[in-house]
């Protein structure tokens, strides 16, 4: 949708809402944002397949917030369009900055942030929902997938040791995988610094936003983020702050051997995919220096 029919929708929806400020955001992959006011945010999806995603994250946030979570996640309305189907979800604005804009590196108030993050994960690993409403998408499969991808597009600009190194690192894990059974949760599936909302004035973490890709699948996937970001040290932390069903050496193990590692090739792919240019070894440094470290 372009901003002008965002906006005709929003006005003939809300007819009520007084607009003085419009802030677009098109940069996401999965939803159009529009910021009214610079206090309510309206996100469109942008296909009918994000949009059931986005009715199932609607329930999850809608449980989440009955027990008053310790950060601040959104609160859907949604809005249809004339045939009844979902149009957009709106809710209040979170106050702050993406952790992402701001630097993960330069994130204060460690121990803090830690405790934060650890209380919300054991809160959100214990949601119960309808099963119909999400999806086990980190499969066996997904994960071979994302390997095929990795060979078929990435090999061809790696030198033989770089190859091996992230060779052996999916075989150990997609053995290990096939003959796991953890127990799996609802998670986040994207907690990455540009869903965290964080209060650069008080130098806490405010909130987290965008459940999009909310699944059933391993609690420990929702700790690859600040693996990547900020690092094993932090990541630990925010463990032992965590009350789920595991032993935390046990999320620990498939954390540092894998969840965290993988985030790189995604970015890499994007940029592979849509013709960006990547340096790559200043692309791959990040990875290979926390593979050593494991």
């Amino acid at each position: 949708m372009t901003e002008k029919e965002m906006i005709n929708f929003i006005k003939c929806a809300l007819p009520e809402l007084k607009i003085n400020h419009i802030q677009l955001n098109q940069t996401g992959w999965d939803n159009d944002i529009i910021i009214i006011n610079q206090n309510i945010v309206f996100r469109f999806p942008r296909n009918n397949n994000i949009a059931r995603s986005v009715q199932g994250e609607a329930k999850l946030l809608n449980e989440l917030n009955k027990g008053n979570p310790v950060v601040a996640v959104p609160n859907y309305k949604i809005l249809y369009d004339d045939s009844n189907q979902l149009k957009c979800v709106y809710y209040k604005y979170i106050r702050g900055t993406s952790l992402k804009d701001y630097g993960p590196s330069n994130l204060q108030n460690r121990a803090k942030n830690a405790k934060i993050l650890g209380e919300f994960l054991s809160e959100l690993h214990l949601v119960k929902t309808q099963g119909d409403n999400f999806l086990s998408v980190h499969s066996y499969d997904y994960w071979k997938d994302l390997y095929t991808s990795v060979k078929k597009d990435v090999f061809p600009f790696l030198n033989k040791i770089q190859r091996q190194d992230i060779r052996e690192t999916f075989s150990e894990f997609l053995n290990i995988y096939s003959k796991q059974s953890f127990q799996k949760s609802i998670i986040h599936g994207d907690l990455s610094s540009s869903n965290i909302i964080y209060d650069n004035q008080k130098g806490i973490i405010n909130g987290i936003i965008d459940f999009t890709d909310a699944q059933i699948g391993d609690p420990a996937f929702d700790f690859a983020g600040f693996y990547w970001d900020i690092g094993p040290t932090f990541t630990r932390n925010v463990l032992s702050y965590y009350n789920g069903s595991e032993s935390v050496e046990s999320l620990y193990d498939r954390v540092k051997n894998f969840y965290g590692l993988q985030p790189g090739f995604h970015e890499l792919l994007h940029a592979v995919h849509n013709g960006k240019g990547v340096n790559w070894d200043v692309a791959l440094s990040k990875f290979f220096q926390l593979n050593n470290a494991r």
